[in-house]
């Protein structure tokens, strides 16, 4: 059994859990799980503020019970899908990492359920973050020292039906092409300054760029050029003409040959003026011209990932963008503007 005992008692005797030291430069465990107090460690836990520590009364073990240091790997290896990897950390964590590029998605119901527990505590990452290989992904904690058997069985069984829930979509190898839209661009009156900053996001979250095509400000054209490149690439995307001007024609071109459309305005800024639509399954993306000025973050950072990953991106995850949807770089260029 465990018991509670002054560090100067507990001399002698086998620690029950780590014990944490923490200063303005420093956090960890001082004292691990199974270590044996020596007298020269007393000052040491006294001066981290721990004068009573648990420590193993004889039998090591608490019958019916799981100790943290397991019980929190056990629900880590319950919750997480495929790529993913468990280490067991200092202070019984289980932390999760990635073994493959990709898009995280949580189950947000499944999480919940376990946070709402009392028990438990699971941290992660937002459904749509793209990680590369050896990201930490999430954490698992147990609030008490042990838990019952029967409780973490209860609590698997309602998280069930969600499983896993935490999830990693490796990238894939994605063709992308692209159509640049534009009276101004097509005839060569202006530089093309959309493709180059397309094309780098492209390769930023992993997929193939393919070719560039340009389009005059024609709904037909625009259509035209888009079924082209859907015939030998995997997805599109379009850029320009995207606002509800007279001469922007991207997403009435869209629209005409889409099997279904999404979403049309995205609830982020910056890049609202965002369409995403599906032919045959193929992704098709309109997004406005504000991604030259707003090159370092914009709507492809919120598409691209699901995109590379093959997963089908759900209206409920895009509409709920809304909370959290001031991006820094609309903050930083547009948002503090007075006067």
């Amino acid at each position: 059994m465990i018991v509670a005992v002054r560090a100067r008692e507990a001399i002698g005797m086998k620690l029950a859990q780590d014990y944490t030291c923490v200063t303005p430069s420093y956090k960890g465990a001082v004292k691990k799980k199974g270590d044996v107090v020596r007298e020269e460690d007393v000052e040491l836990l006294e001066k981290c503020g721990h004068f009573v520590v648990y420590v193993y009364d004889e039998d090591p073990g608490k019958p019916g019970y799981i100790h943290e240091d397991e019980a929190v790997d056990m629900l880590a290896s319950v919750i997480t899908g495929p790529y993913l990897r468990i280490e067991h950390r200092e202070e019984a964590k289980a932390f999760i990492y990635s073994e493959e590029r990709g898009l995280v998605t949580i189950n947000t119901t499944g999480l919940k359920i376990i946070n709402e527990s009392g028990v438990f505590v699971v941290v992660t990452r937002k459904t749509g973050c793209f990680l590369d290989r050896n990201e930490l992904v999430g954490v698992v904690e147990l609030i008490p020292m042990y838990i019952s058997q029967s409780e973490f069985n209860e609590i698997v069984e309602k998280v069930k039906p969600h499983l896993p829930i935490i999830n990693l979509h490796p990238a894939r190898t994605v063709r992308i092409g692209v159509v640049v839209t534009g009276t101004e661009v097509a005839s060569g009156l202006v530089r093309d300054e959309a493709s180059p900053v397309v094309v780098e996001k492209i390769k930023r979250y992993g997929g193939v760029p393919g070719d560039i095509v340009y389009a005059v400000d024609d709904e037909d054209e625009i259509a035209g050029r888009i079924l082209q490149l859907l015939e030998t690439h995997d997805a599109v995307i379009a850029t320009g003409g995207m606002s509800v001007d007279p001469t922007d024609y991207t997403p009435h071109a869209i629209r005409k040959i889409a099997d279904e459309v999404v979403v049309y305005g995205l609830p982020i800024k910056p890049t609202t003026m965002t369409m995403l639509a599906y032919r045959s399954g193929k992704p098709i993306i309109g997004v406005s011209a504000g991604i030259i000025y707003f090159r370092e973050e914009n709507a492809l950072d919120v598409l691209l990932p699901w995109i590379v990953a093959g997963v089908r991106i759900p209206r409920e995850y895009l509409v709920s963008l809304g909370e959290g949807g001031l991006f820094k770089s609309f903050l930083d260029k547009a948002g503090r503007r007075t006067g």
